[in-house]
């Protein structure tokens, strides 16, 4: 089991919409927004290409002007 903590970056970023993202093989969890900033999430996928593909996912979302990788557990 991979785990990451994330923030992604996006003024209009909505919790639902990450909360709502289907992932094949990993699942998301909100830990809490930045107001007018963006949402801290932990994300836990089967290995690193499930992963990356999460990360992928959730860049592709409209408003989402970025992603850092605050943390990464293997």
């Amino acid at each position: 089991m991979k785990e990451s903590l994330i923030l992604i970056e996006g003024k209009n970023v909505n919790n639902e919409t990450l909360r709502s993202k289907s992932l094949s093989n990993a699942k998301q969890l909100v830990v809490g927004s930045v107001i007018g900033f963006g949402v801290i999430m932990h994300i836990a996928a089967n290995d690193l290409e499930d992963l990356n593909a999460a990360l992928l996912s959730f860049a592709k979302i409209e408003g989402v002007t970025g992603i850092v990788t605050l943390m990464i557990r293997s």
